[in-house]
């Protein structure tokens, strides 16, 4: 039997009951005993991390503009807004997030992903690390840029840190093109994944070592000790031509997540089957005690349930 699998509470969501990226959300996974929990952290122009996926204020609040050229103060007085209303639900920084974490009494890990909307200089990613020192137990940095995380492990030896390769390698449709962002992978190789690596430009050999070849060049941009956070659908898709990505980062002593899936998919629920068959670490969905609940009764795994 695999060992229990971790269920992350995406955008410390649980079950559409908060906007995602809310205070009062994280509050109510945290008082549910939940064990993971992600939030997005952009940086704001004066140091501080705003709790917010998108790069533009008025993708997710009511105010208007790029994140990154606000302060804390003047993103003070903006609301959080949800299913195309405004809520009652502050903007929330990363300290008030943390100052949360930092009072509860059971072990925990918050999980900030940070996004790359703006460059990730040394002034930014040191005053990220000052601000996690009091609590960097129970936090875990992630994010898509790789350059980042590096800089990050050299700042700080010791701090949690986790990888998503997703802008080397991805499996059409191109989950950017979904969103109507413009991010790399931009060129589908010949292997039909979205790849601008010179591994992916014709077809040299089998795809099972195509693949096994841009896993360990992706391991080597990733920085020691991380946690892989890989998209569900490609982690199946390489899986399904011969190559099993979650064996190999197991070999060289790496955890893998598979993002997002939710119990409310049919799809994503034979998904998150599969995937815990073939030994996934952690799984992040919008619903934990749901799809805990969906899969202790189909597969037979034990979950850490929240």
């Amino acid at each position: 039997m695999n060992p229990p699998v971790l269920l992350i509470h995406h955008a410390a969501n649980r079950g559409d009951s908060h906007p995602p990226n809310s205070i009062r959300g994280l509050q109510a996974c945290l008082d549910a005993g939940a064990r993971a929990i992600e939030v997005d952290i952009s940086p704001l122009a004066d140091g501080h991390f705003l709790l917010l996926h998108d790069r533009l204020l008025e993708h997710n609040t009511t105010g208007r503009g790029l994140v990154s050229a606000h302060t804390a103060d003047q993103v003070s007085d903006l609301y959080l807004t949800w299913q195309g209303a405004v809520t009652g639900e502050p903007v929330a920084l990363l300290s008030q997030a943390l100052d949360l974490v930092s009072r509860h009494p059971h072990p925990i890990e918050l999980q900030l992903d940070l996004k790359p909307h703006t460059p990730l200089n040394d002034g930014v990613l040191s005053r990220l690390v000052d601000t996690l020192q009091p609590v960097k137990d129970r936090v875990r940095v992630t994010s898509l840029a790789d350059w980042a995380l590096r800089h990050l492990r050299a700042l700080d030896a010791d701090l949690p840190l986790g990888f998503d390769p997703l802008f080397y390698l991805d499996v059409g449709p191109r989950l950017a093109l979904e969103r109507g962002l413009s991010a790399p992978p931009f060129r589908q190789g010949a292997y039909g994944y979205w790849d601008d690596h010179p591994l992916g430009t014709y077809r040299w050999g089998e795809t099972a070592d195509y693949l096994a070849a841009r896993a360990e060049a992706l391991w080597a941009q990733a920085p020691s000790g991380a946690v892989w956070y890989i998209r569900a659908r490609l982690l199946a898709h390489v899986l399904e031509a011969g190559f099993d990505w979650v064996a190999d980062l197991h070999s060289r002593g790496a955890q893998v997540a598979a993002w997002t899936l939710n119990a409310n998919h049919p799809a994503d629920v034979e998904l998150a089957r599969q995937l815990t068959a073939v030994g996934v670490d952690r799984i992040t969905t919008d619903d934990a005690p749901t799809l805990a609940q969906v899969l202790a009764t189909e597969v037979a795994t034990t979950f850490h349930r929240f």
